[in-house]
């Protein structure tokens, strides 16, 4: 199981989809670690400017930047992840956004 292309050959029989799937997925989660990493120096170096104008102890500077940008992240890696499970559910024609039953 650690080699993907095997898995993407063993599963390409019955999920057509799998290939996209797995793109997908290796996309969100690498956009999610972008996120991260660009918010925490986006709100680490704002809190260096704000600090040299307003005078505060720069005690929990990383703390305030990692939990930004582990927010950041999640929302953005969640949200890309729904998106790539919702295109590979309509792919495999289980259920689409557009094509909603109603109850």
């Amino acid at each position: 199981m650690n080699d993907i292309k095997s898995l993407k050959d063993q599963q390409r029989e019955k999920h057509p989809g799998f290939d996209g799937y797995l793109d997908c997925m290796t996309r969100s989660l690498f956009t999610g670690l972008a996120a991260f990493c660009l918010s925490f120096s986006g709100t680490y170096f704002a809190q260096k400017i704000v600090q040299s104008r307003i005078r505060y102890p720069p005690k929990y500077n990383i703390l305030i930047s990692s939990l930004v940008a582990t927010g950041v992240s999640y929302q953005t890696t969640s949200e890309r992840t729904k998106s790539c499970q919702a295109r590979w559910m309509a792919f495999e024609e289980k259920h689409s956004v557009l094509d909603k039953e109603t109850y």
